[in-house]
């Protein structure tokens, strides 16, 4: 069979159908239904919530779908001004850089379980579970103390009709899926 008589065979049979929803704000990078977070759920600076999105990555099995945990974190007017947010909105991998163990939004210094060799924080902090690396969200997620190599990876996303939709993890972030 020659190759454009198979790819016509392979059209007809719908087997590209899937390709269509990629990046159109229906559906995330997996085809999947798009990770969406209303604006309501972040109404106040500071505000927080936890998605999951869904990306094809590569594996030794091919391409496969892999879940990306997330949190999407209102700032200040000023602070994400200053670093120059969307709206004032940061949306940041729940996967620390280091290792891959989980990272934990907590609003008061006072809430981290464990003792940080830290002077006293204004802001809410985002902390690794496992060898407490600790970024700064005002400050793009900052490494301020801790073992990791860099912020958190972030993700890429849109605003539309009072919600946060999710296209895209930063380069990178695929390695802990």
């Amino acid at each position: 069979m020659k190759r454009r008589n198979f790819l016509g065979c392979l059209l007809r049979a719908g087997a590209f159908l899937p390709f269509s929803f990629f990046n159109n704000g229906k559906a995330d990078a997996a085809g999947a239904p798009a990770t969406q977070v209303p604006l309501s759920q972040l109404t106040a600076p500071w505000s927080v919530a936890e998605f999951e999105f869904t990306k094809r990555i590569k594996t030794h099995r091919g391409l496969q779908p892999s879940t990306f945990p997330g949190y999407i974190i209102r700032l200040p007017d000023d602070v994400g001004r200053q670093i120059g947010l969307k709206q004032n909105f940061y949306a940041i991998s729940r996967i620390c850089p280091h290792e891959g163990c989980p990272i934990k939004f907590y609003h008061q210094r006072s809430e981290v379980p464990r003792l940080l060799e830290m002077g006293d924080f204004p802001n809410p902090l985002l902390v690794c579970t496992c060898h407490q690396s600790v970024f700064d969200p005002a400050q793009g997620g900052k490494v301020l103390d801790g073992p990791a190599p860099r912020p958190p990876w972030t993700f890429d996303f849109v605003i539309e009709k009072g919600r946060i939709i999710i296209k895209d993890l930063e380069p990178g972030g695929e390695k802990w899926g």
